[in-house]
């Protein structure tokens, strides 16, 4: 149990540390970032961003929010990349002035 919550605890301090690079920095060069697969899934990103809804908080100042919007709860991977460039999904039927860390 103890050795669980000292993973947990480095964990955090990692992800404190990747919160206080820049963001575009942080993408491509956050350890816990460049550990990440490829192909990963939203349960992936939740290990540090803690829930969609702490997301959507974060974002809540954004108009429109991406994170709370009429589409529901969707896959982090829908607009944003371990690896590659992000693809901000929204403006497949919108046209927001949103700009994507990255692109």
């Amino acid at each position: 149990m103890k050795v669980k919550t000292i993973l947990s605890f480095a964990a955090t301090l990692l992800c404190a540390a990747a919160f206080s690079m820049s963001a575009q920095a942080q993408l491509k060069n956050s350890p816990m970032h460049a550990q990440l697969p490829d192909n990963a899934q939203t349960k992936d990103c939740l290990m540090c961003h803690q829930s969609y809804a702490a997301v959507a908080q974060k974002t809540a100042k954004m108009e429109p929010n991406p994170h709370s919007n009429h589409r529901g709860e969707q896959n982090c991977t829908n607009c944003h990349s371990v690896k590659g460039k992000p693809h901000f999904e929204c403006n497949d039927c919108h046209s927001f002035n949103i700009k994507m860390k990255g692109e």
